[in-house]
């Protein structure tokens, strides 16, 4: 599991995160990218997740914190000035990989509306919205934990909890 931008292998998203996933017999480990500016394209960073994964070839699956992999909590496709991140978008535009997407409703970084448009044009993609929540899911973190667990689960062993 990947922390966000900036964020650490603590963060407590990702051990509930863990700890969920534990619960439904899905083994989980947190890995930290380099911390700092992002880098060109996040050639880096893309480099980091490969380095990770190439340690352990019994990875099936990537969950993150707002940048992240298959189960992505909160991805921003907006800046903190509400700039488009057209890369981001096209990200998810070319995911091959079935990808869910857990989002605030109220999560400026990440508005619904775009992210639905991205959804429709990516039968891989599946967005689950969360009414009232922001980019950290606030009281609404847990039910966003459970949801990736769940869909993980199910597709990790073929069955939810």
């Amino acid at each position: 599991m990947l922390p966000g931008f900036g964020g650490g292998v603590d963060q407590p998203l990702l051990v509930a995160l863990e700890r969920a996933l534990g619960s439904r017999g899905v083994g989980a480990t947190r890995a930290a990218l380099t911390r700092g500016r992002p880098s060109p394209g996040l050639a880096r960073e893309v480099a980091e997740a490969r380095a990770c994964v190439d340690g352990d070839p019994e990875i099936s699956a990537y969950a993150g914190r707002s940048f992240g992999g298959r189960v992505l909590l909160g991805f921003p496709v907006r800046s903190a000035s509400g700039q488009r991140r057209l890369e981001d978008e096209r990200v998810l535009e070319m995911l091959t990989c079935p990808t869910l997407v857990v989002q605030g409703a109220a999560d400026p970084l990440g508005p619904v509306r775009t992210l639905e448009r991205l959804a429709g044009r990516n039968a891989r993609l599946e967005l689950t919205v969360l009414p009232g929540a922001t980019h950290s899911f606030g009281r609404r973190e847990r039910e966003a934990v459970e949801t990736a667990a769940d869909w993980l689960a199910a597709r990790v062993h073929g069955s939810s909890r």
